[in-house]
């Protein structure tokens, strides 16, 4: 945990002569999915973020969620780093490091950090944009494992505020036994009244018996508000 906040301050002190914004926010689901995989058993989840970015690319944040894993795992708590910029005026890039944590989970120490490139490309005139990324952890869930994933995501400005969403992931390494498994969505997404909403159709390949909702196809609807 030291390392997270020392990686943290230096972000900070590195862009502290830029100007900053802080921005927050609050939301709510009907399912806590991380790449396909519920996180909250199929129930519902509180959260939220704070974040504080700078002129420069430079951001850092936290955010958090309650989680159910059928044990005492109740809360995960996430701190990050990240730097994003412009490569032309239709190429961005967004380099992130994550540091994952599950506080007062007894069962497992489960926290491990993670880094991730992700590449945005803008020129697709009026057919939308498209964003390929990559995440990498040596020591997934403490587990000593490896755990890669690459996914791609396509969104397209049906209206001026609604956008039709798709994604497909694969997860890979020695934390999925070698055989990996790949994640789904479809999905609209906008902003209605200083919320924003989202619906999306999230399936996944996970061969593993349904358990805690795990592996089930489930509609998944949020709500957030940003501050």
């Amino acid at each position: 945990m030291k390392r997270v906040f020392t990686g943290l301050t230096l972000a900070l002190v590195i862009s502290s002569t830029q100007a900053a914004e802080v921005s927050g926010t609050v939301g709510f689901t009907n399912d806590y999915r991380f790449r396909g995989i519920s996180q909250t058993s199929g129930d519902a989840a509180i959260q939220g973020s704070l974040d504080v970015a700078f002129e420069n690319g430079a951001y850092a944040g936290m955010w958090g969620s309650n989680v159910d894993w059928g044990d005492d795992a109740n809360i995960e708590i996430d701190y990050y780093v990240g730097f994003s910029n412009d490569i032309s005026d239709d190429l961005s890039y967004d380099a992130f490091f994550a540091y994952y944590t599950y506080p007062g989970y007894e069962s497992a120490d489960g926290d491990y950090a993670e880094v991730s490139f992700t590449l945005l490309y803008s020129g697709l005139n009026d057919l939308g944009d498209i964003a390929a990324t990559f995440a990498y952890s040596n020591d997934y869930f403490n587990s000593g494992d490896d755990s890669k994933y690459i996914a791609l995501d396509y969104s397209y400005g049906v209206t001026e505020n609604i956008s039709l969403d798709l994604h497909a992931g694969h997860s890979f390494g020695a934390a999925w036994d070698g055989y990996g498994y790949e994640d789904y969505s479809i999905g609209l997404s906008g902003s209605l009244a200083g919320l924003d909403l989202a619906v999306n159709y999230l399936s996944n390949t996970l061969d593993v018996a349904k358990t805690n909702d795990s592996d089930d196809n489930t509609v998944v609807f949020s709500v957030s508000r940003s501050f």
